[in-house]
């Protein structure tokens, strides 16, 4: 069945399929003619989008396995209402924690040299939950000017700790063989 609006019929008059004039639809179901008012198909559609809407927004907050030299941080999402606090842990890294006590890393779209030291950080988006590449931005204050950096990667962590092991890992430069 398809959402759209009816065509109007005159009230009392039989319509030209032969039902009666009702302001509804009416659709083939199992080789009968079923008389599905527009209410009724209303319901449908709002039904069909409730359901569909979760399940896209639960397409970007499945988990996916990125191991960055030994440490473990898997993509995640978060509900930007949950977290309690967080922190700059390099130039292009923020450590976020939740109330729930969950720890998360995110990855900004370049390299800011004052983030380690900036104020008034905040985290903003149009939505409460924060995936990555979805256009949310950490903002903040960099020598008295306002500074807004994308969001490109949000994993989830064990600890600060790990975070830091991270943020370790994908900054220090890997050691060249003599020779």
């Amino acid at each position: 069945m398809r959402c759209e609006r009816p065509r109007p019929r005159h009230r009392g008059r039989p319509a030209l399929d032969g039902s009666e004039a009702t302001g509804g639809a009416t659709a083939w179901a199992e080789g009968k003619v079923v008389t599905v008012s527009s209410t009724e198909r209303t319901a449908v559609c709002l039904l069909g989008l409730i359901v569909t809407i979760p399940g896209l927004a639960c397409l970007s907050s499945q988990k996916v396995p990125t191991a960055d030299r030994g440490t473990l941080a898997t993509e995640a999402c978060f509900n930007l209402r949950t977290v309690d606090t967080f922190s700059p842990l390099a130039y292009q890294f923020v450590y976020v924690r939740t109330l729930s006590g969950e720890h998360y890393l995110l990855t900004l779209d370049a390299v800011y040299v004052n983030l380690p030291f900036a104020t008034g950080i905040t985290i903003a988006d149009t939505f409460s939950r924060i995936c990555s590449n979805t256009g949310a931005r950490v903002a903040f204050r960099d020598s008295g000017r306002q500074v807004s950096a994308r969001i490109v990667r949000v994993e989830a962590v064990a600890s600060k700790e790990a975070a830091r092991q991270v943020v370790k890992d994908r900054t220090t430069p890997e050691a060249k063989p003599k020779g």
